[in-house]
């Protein structure tokens, strides 16, 4: 893929990237994951929706290593995005900076409406707590919003 300027089109980017083959999608992944400009992200977004199997981890994967460079209030704003992906890579982002001051947000992503988002944020609070206070694989709003309701109890007790 040639080197594109910051002001790409994502849609172009996405294509590029799922129209590669072979060792050349590692490159070109690595290629768009690293660029500068918002447009690189949201090819991100693209790619995942247009990939499957080990190419849809992979740019699931590239997609929160690209967020993790961000600021924490960027990552807020995108963990309130309207696609899924993107709120599920920014939550995944606030974990991998491994900074506990984004452990009320994470905690805030347990209720979101996507089961993906809810993982992420679970699996970032246990990274960054060691603890465990939910929600379960599947758990109603119901369940969710009192697993959140649990951490902020343990969160408050932290201080």
């Amino acid at each position: 893929m040639p080197e594109a300027p910051t002001d790409a089109d994502p849609k172009v980017v996405a294509a590029e990237l799922l129209a590669a083959s072979g060792a050349a999608w590692d490159k070109a992944l690595a290629k768009v994951r690293d660029a500068k400009g918002a447009a690189y992200t949201q090819a991100l977004v693209l790619a995942i929706r247009g990939s499957e199997g080990d190419r849809f981890k992979a740019a699931r994967e590239a997609l929160a290593e690209r967020l993790a460079r961000l600021t924490g209030e960027t990552l807020r704003t995108m963990a309130a995005d309207k696609d899924v992906e993107l709120r599920r890579g920014a939550v995944l982002a606030m974990a991998m900076k491994d900074d506990k001051a984004h452990l009320p947000d994470l905690i805030a992503a347990l209720v979101d409406d996507e089961e993906v988002v809810v993982r992420a944020a679970k699996a970032g609070l246990k990274g960054l707590t060691d603890q465990d206070f939910g929600p379960a694989p599947g758990a109603s709003l119901a369940e969710r919003a009192a697993a959140a309701k649990a951490w902020l109890e343990w969160l408050r007790k932290q201080k």
